[in-house]
């Protein structure tokens, strides 16, 4: 089962200008299996969401993607913002109180340039020293294939989730309808909610996956340029 985990709409995220609804018409004709929509710092109404996923008969499920003091963290399961959850250590406590997941999003963007995390750190000198970030201690997985990254960053945080034994995660981090499911996560059982996509993070049973347009512009086949990344050894 193929989920796109890292995707923003223009419902509750300023900087996008995907419709939800044409996000799913996309996702659907383009093969995935369903979308958690992780919106900034903000989650969408559960009724909200059941809503439109009846509606369009398709998976349509809910995270957040929180600005913290470590980073930006992916997170499911969380219901709403909390106060305070802007530092890492805090949003830790509140989803592990809410049986929820976190995952690293895009941990590299940028690393192997002057504005790595807005130039307030220089870029890691090698895989162990990027791995003692101390924002990997505290999360369950790491996104590994961004569609937002550059291959280098992905392939950096590809060989950081494998050192540490984290849970690989792939995600478009699509605004627009460009990109949407090339970056995604395989699951190897099948989800239904939010609890399964947390449950599956939580137990490692995730693979993340790339894709490329058919020719026949149908929808999404596996990318033969994956090879070159299944040489990296953070990709599973």
């Amino acid at each position: 089962m193929i989920l796109d985990l890292h995707i923003h709409t223009s419902r509750y995220s300023a900087d996008s200008s995907l419709c939800p609804q044409v996000l799913i018409r996309e996702a659907k004709r383009r093969g995935l299996h369903g979308v958690v929509v992780t919106e900034h710092d903000c989650c969408w109404d559960r009724f909200q969401a059941q809503a439109l996923a009846q509606e369009h008969g398709f998976l349509f499920l809910r995270g957040m993607e929180v600005s913290t003091d470590l980073g930006h963290i992916l997170v499911y399961g969380l219901e709403t913002y909390v106060p305070g959850i802007m530092r890492a250590e805090t949003l830790r406590r509140v989803v592990e109180a809410a049986g929820g997941a976190m995952v690293a999003a895009h941990p590299f963007r940028r690393a192997f340039t002057r504005q790595f995390r807005n130039g307030r750190e220089p870029m890691p000198r090698s895989l162990e020293e990027a791995a003692r970030h101390p924002l990997f201690a505290l999360v369950d997985g790491i996104e590994v294939c961004n569609g937002g990254s550059a291959d280098s960053e992905n392939r950096l945080a590809m060989e950081v989730c494998h050192y540490l034994g984290l849970t690989p995660v792939g995600g478009s981090d699509a605004h627009s309808e460009h990109g949407i499911g090339y970056y995604a996560t395989r699951f190897e059982e099948g989800i239904a909610s939010e609890a399964d996509v947390v449950a599956a993070l939580k137990q490692g049973r995730t693979q993340a996956v790339m894709y490329h347009a058919h020719e026949n512009g149908g929808g999404y086949i596996e990318s033969q340029g994956a090879a070159r990344f299944r040489q990296a050894r953070g990709w599973c």
